[in-house]
């Protein structure tokens, strides 16, 4: 089956802990079984929800918006008040209490800001020129307090703003619960060179209301492809591919995969492969080495070596490799963007008919590469370790994608 042709398969809604998300289990594990192997469900415990509605209402106008994941049901009632920066609620604490705030953009966290200043309800507008995008409150959040947030588009935020300082009304129609969402396991034996374990993965899952076609069922095709080429040629060590669920809602699936885990992936992985965003049909191919410099040389000659030039760089990348970076796990990170796909991803847009084959073969063909090279090198050519100007980077991602204190189990630099 050709990319394409099995990324439509995967052209609906996959939200962690929904039928949308067994839905594609189906499709993943029947694909992979077809192969000859032998996928496995892991379960994790999730504060999962509904895509619910969402409404914006002034006397008899109305408008649609998308509420965030685990708002649950709410009716909240306030004196609207645009900020086109929320930041300035960091500024001004108190002057804008109880009131629903209209906003563009902002650089700090929605519950930081309400934490200066106890807002009713936030509404965030959308890019123009496309459907609002979809977002989640952290699982934190649902244990702690939630705020009525959601998202507008920037043709609808027009004209609400014509009504900044009169009394409008957010309701939210949500269902919230506590859920399962299911990571999908698979081992492709190695011929037994050594004991070294190599990963690849990327998310399965998508956001509320989105098909997540770039994002990323082009990821995952890239997996299962890569999946059938390794049954296909056996390699010298082992690969495990990990199909992973709940990225979209705070990469909840490589966390609870890492923690469940920790002791072999300590012992054995070296390396994290992570696919994400595929598809666009112009766009430009990107490596994003959360690892050290010599490991971004390597993965970029060989790139280079097989014909492919892609936009390479060392920095940290906001998906399923960040929690194995605190065990100096380094990964390579696999991304196509720049396109009209990526721009609508988390939107309603996001399907597949703005991906492309074409857009899928690259992140394709650089994933099977990369892991034949390393998985049959005679020596692993890729040691554990990140380059110390990403640890403070690593550090402040992980406390803002979970809320709490990181665990971080770097080695110490200099030992006695």
């Amino acid at each position: 089956m050709q990319l394409y042709s099995l990324l439509k398969s995967l052209d609906f809604e996959r939200l962690a802990g929904t039928d949308g998300e067994q839905k594609a289990i189906g499709i993943i594990t029947d694909y992979l079984k077809k192969c000859g192997l032998k996928p496995k469900l892991e379960d994790f415990d999730i504060h999962g929800f509904d895509a619910g509605t969402a409404t914006i209402s002034v006397d008899d106008k109305k408008w649609e918006a998308t509420p965030f994941g685990l708002c649950g049901n709410s009716v909240t009632e306030g004196e609207l008040v645009f900020l086109e920066n929320a930041d300035v609620l960091m500024q001004s604490p108190g002057r804008y209490k109880d009131k629903i705030v209209l906003y563009f953009h902002n650089s700090k966290r929605l519950y930081d800001l309400y934490e200066h200043t106890k807002v009713k309800a936030f509404i965030g507008i959308g890019a123009p020129f496309k459907k609002q995008s979809s977002a989640s409150h952290r699982q934190k959040w649902a244990e702690e307090l939630i705020i009525p947030c959601a998202m507008i588009s920037y043709e609808n935020a027009e004209k609400l703003i014509k009504h900044d300082g009169r009394k409008v009304k957010l309701t939210i129609k949500q269902k919230a619960e506590k859920k399962k969402a299911h990571n999908i396991v698979t081992d492709i034996k190695g011929k037994g060179r050594d004991d070294i374990l190599t990963l690849l993965v990327g998310h399965y899952d998508s956001v509320a209301r989105s098909h997540g076609a770039s994002d990323n069922a082009g990821g995952t095709v890239c997996l299962l492809k890569a999946a059938e080429y390794f049954t296909k040629h056996k390699p010298a060590r082992d690969l495990r591919i990990i199909c992973f669920s709940g990225e979209e809602m705070g990469l909840l699936g490589s966390y609870a995969y890492v923690k469940k885990h920790e002791e072999e992936m300590v012992k054995r992985c070296r390396l994290v492969m992570n696919v994400d965003l595929a598809g666009d049909p112009i766009g430009r191919n990107a490596l994003r080495v959360l690892g050290t410099k010599e490991l971004l040389g390597y993965a970029g000659g060989i790139l280079k070596e097989n014909g492919m030039l892609f936009d390479e760089q060392l920095s940290i990348y906001s998906s399923d490799c960040m929690p194995f970076s605190p065990l100096e796990i380094p990964a390579l990170n696999i991304a196509r963007m720049g396109g009209k796909a990526l721009y609508y991803i988390h939107t309603e847009d996001d399907k597949a008919k703005y991906v492309s084959q074409k857009g899928l073969e690259g992140p394709y063909k650089a994933t099977v590469t990369l892991l034949d090279r390393i998985l049959n090198a005679d020596i692993y050519p890729v040691m554990k370790g990140i380059d110390d100007s990403l640890r403070e980077k690593i550090e402040a991602y992980l406390w803002q994608s979970q809320l709490e204190k990181p665990e971080l189990k770097w080695q110490e630099k200099y030992k006695k």
